[in-house]
């Protein structure tokens, strides 16, 4: 029998079956019949799956794997590997009901790349997502990329982009398509086109997404257009 700490999701999304029973058992002979895990009423199995697969803290979503890793330890995916019953019905709870991050603001920059690898069949079933962002000087740039990924969640129902302050400086900005060497720096004109693209970007990807119904924008550089968004969404 595998050792049940030990277990992992591969990174296509699936589950290594192990020899795990789905019964309920005691060692006295006086003890009522075995109970099946699976005979439980479904609403009393997936309030018992809550418990084990739902975490307080964000999951964040790593480069190397498909499984989602938690900050703590309050969340447990032995459950996966019971059978393929428990597999499917564990799915849901596990991507639905977390809200999914990245390990910083920094790596928030590549959260298309992690959400990626994410397997389509588990990717569709994600409804929360909290990222932080300390490239906001670099938004109008990046963030088509991303909000492209965010947009092929049709399920998703809370979105929150919180931009913070970077500890280092950025650097000037080089325009694609631009002579090597070429930079501009943010500020002036330059500061409100770029300002003005996110904007834009920022009002489609909201407005195709149906199923939201949370989103929050902390900390955007035009509070006013965050809080008119924000309100679009709450008033659905």
């Amino acid at each position: 029998m595998s050792d049940p700490s030990s277990a992992t999701l591969t990174p296509g999304g699936q589950v290594p079956m192990s020899g795990l029973g789905t019964q309920i058992s005691t060692s006295n002979p006086n003890s009522p019949p075995k109970a099946h895990l699976l005979s439980l009423p479904t609403q009393v199995l997936r309030r018992i799956l809550s418990e084990l697969l739902v975490s307080p803290s964000r999951l964040l979503l790593q480069r190397d794997t498909s499984t989602p890793s938690t900050y703590s330890s309050s969340v447990t995916t032995n459950t996966l590997l019971i059978n393929h019953q428990l597999y499917h019905t564990s799915l849901p709870i596990l991507y639905g009901s977390n809200t999914f991050s990245t390990s910083s603001p920094a790596t928030s920059y590549n959260f298309d790349v992690h959400l990626s690898r994410v397997p389509g069949r588990n990717r569709c079933l994600i409804r929360n997502i909290a990222l932080d962002i300390d490239w906001g000087r670099q938004l109008w740039m990046k963030f088509p990329l991303i909000a492209m990924r965010l947009g092929e969640l049709r399920g998703l129902k809370s979105l929150r982009l919180h931009f913070v302050d970077k500890q280092e400086p950025d650097e000037d900005i080089q325009l694609q398509g631009e002579p090597k060497g070429t930079t501009r720096r943010r500020e002036g004109h330059v500061a409100l086109m770029m300002l003005n693209t996110e904007k834009k970007m920022l009002e489609e990807m909201v407005k195709g997404m149906k199923a939201l119904r949370v989103f929050r924008l902390e900390g955007f550089e035009d509070a006013e257009f965050a809080r008119r968004l924000e309100a679009g969404v709450r008033n659905r």
